[in-house]
């Protein structure tokens, strides 16, 4: 049996930057992501959906989303973005689980 220092549930937004601050705080977490990669629902949702806020606003820490702050992000581009931070955090993500 395999011993996990902190376990987070999700690869979206919210569990990339928990992992993140767990990770700053010295722990070593492990995500648990659903899908095939680390975006969350953002792939499975309709095309043109975008960000209700502006990119400034949205970006995680460690991470700017790059381009004009006040453009409001679309589906691809948040996706993308989860994906690129996945892999800047440098923690444990399993995937299909």
């Amino acid at each position: 049996m395999t011993e996990i220092d902190v376990l987070v549930i999700g690869g979206g937004q919210s569990g990339l930057a928990a992992a993140h601050a767990v990770k700053a705080a010295g722990g070593s977490p492990v995500v648990l992501e659903a899908g095939e990669r680390p975006t969350g629902s953002w792939a499975r949702y309709y095309d043109s959906l975008t960000l209700f806020s502006p990119a400034k606003y949205s970006e995680l820490r460690g991470l700017a989303f790059g381009g004009d702050p006040d453009r409001y992000p679309h589906r691809d581009e948040v996706v993308d973005y989860l994906a690129r931070y996945a892999t800047r955090i440098d923690v444990d993500i399993r995937t299909h689980h």
